[in-house]
């Protein structure tokens, strides 16, 4: 049996903010949906099906038991008929997205791994969804991608998914120079910025989650225009929409820099579907203020610089894997303590096409989960010329529903967006 490496700070950081949500919205619950076109599937096929391609994932084998210390991965073999469920839902895209806000705060069984995945059908009449949940603790976003893969892609050798960091799992340890510097990355933005504290308006476990799709050619073509990479539009057009609306909602967020919480995945080739969080958050400080799109994208592009970096991604991974755990812990509660908590972003790629036997998967909408204490959290995930894009938003933020509309509109009329 494979032994993988205790859990990690982030694993056990997930389970405990969990247990301290006031409402089940804000549980530590990720997936995605994907929208197939084709006959819906009888359930005992579909459960067939998932079981024949379990075995190459362990992280859908595996329950995080204990805490502190005493934490482990244990093994635990899943069961498809109790993983893989049908329900049919009412007509009209608005009842899907019930279902699946309904569905995303389900609590997760102890006894059995902690993922799902959901046949909703009824809402369309030549196709259906096909849900995937899983609790953060035990899989990131990169494993969320890898599995879904795994279940409905042509077969991806690890090597090449789009989901790992481009080094081998042993590489040299960092020079010493790139780690002062990475460190002073670090250091430049652990500061406290109090931007979410308001007496008046405290905070909540309630959410919102609403979705905004666009065409990827946006996100190019603004990337080729501001020398940019496409995460970098998506960061800038984030910033654009959330300072115009904090200009009347939250006025303390409007002119100050904004922070944002960033998960670095530094999965590798062979951690590809192993369970547990691969990520560094690191925070960047996006412009803030009255700017039009390509200033602020010129901006972005020079805050997410470290980022993209190769060496810097390197010291990342050796504080993750070789860091004592204690140290990881305390960074990680630094991070996330009052004050210095904020939104988080990320951005996930799907490069194949995805299908279940004829029926072939159009379109895929993320779920992001959102903790207590972080005012919204955003992910984008790109598949088949399409963004999408998930806020899941505190129900705290007056008029903040608002966002994804915004966001939208910074990238469909660049040129009038300030």
């Amino acid at each position: 049996m494979r032994t993988f490496l205790a859990p990690r700070a982030a694993d056990l950081f997930l389970l405990d903010v969990e247990r301290r949500a006031e409402d089940p919205d804000a549980a530590s619950t990720i997936g995605m949906v994907l929208h197939v076109t084709g006959a819906v599937p009888e359930l005992p096929d579909l459960q067939e099906y998932v079981a024949a391609r379990l075995s190459c994932l362990p992280c859908t084998a595996h329950i995080l038991h204990g805490d502190g210390r005493q934490a482990q991965w244990v093994h635990a073999d899943p069961d498809p008929a109790h993983h893989v469920s049908a329900r049919r839902v009412g007509s009209g895209p608005d009842a899907l997205k019930a279902a699946v806000r309904d569905l995303v705060r389900d609590p997760w069984p102890a006894a059995v791994p902690a993922w799902r995945l959901v046949l909703l059908h009824g809402h369309v009449p030549d196709g259906f969804a096909l849900l995937y949940l899983t609790h953060h603790a035990v899989q990131d976003g990169a494993t969320a991608v890898a599995v879904v893969e795994a279940l409905f892609g042509p077969g991806l050798p690890a090597e090449q998914s789009p989901t790992v960091l481009r080094t081998a799992s042993a590489a040299p340890r960092p020079p010493l120079w790139q780690v002062m510097r990475s460190s002073t990355v670090l250091l430049r933005h652990a500061g406290r910025h109090r931007l979410w504290s308001s007496p008046s308006k405290p905070l909540s476990s309630r959410r919102r989650t609403l979705w905004v799709r666009v065409p990827v050619a946006w996100l190019k073509a603004a990337a080729r225009a501001g020398d940019a990479s496409i995460n970098d539009v998506y960061l800038a057009a984030l910033g654009h929409a959330i300072a115009g609306w904090a200009s009347t909602a939250w006025p303390r967020v409007a002119e100050a820099p904004l922070p944002v919480m960033i998960p670095v995945n530094l999965r590798t080739a062979d951690e590809v579907a192993v369970p547990g969080n691969r990520l560094f958050l690191t925070r960047v400080d996006l412009p803030g203020g009255d700017m039009s799109l390509a200033r602020r994208l010129a901006h972005t592009r020079t805050a997410t610089e470290a980022l993209k970096s190769p060496e810097h991604r390197a010291v990342l991974r050796a504080a993750l894997t070789r860091l004592p755990a204690w140290l990881l812990k305390r960074l990680v509660r630094l991070t996330t303590a009052r004050g210095r908590f904020t939104l988080a972003a990320s951005c996930l790629v799907m490069r194949k096409r995805l299908r279940y036997g004829d029926a072939v998967v159009n379109r895929i909408d993320p779920v992001m989960c959102c903790p207590p204490g972080a005012p919204l959290a955003v992910v984008m995930l790109v598949y088949a010329g399409e963004a999408s894009v998930c806020f899941r938003i505190d129900e705290a933020l007056p008029d903040a529903e608002s966002l994804p509309a915004r966001w939208r509109q910074a990238l469909e009329d660049p040129a009038g967006s300030r």
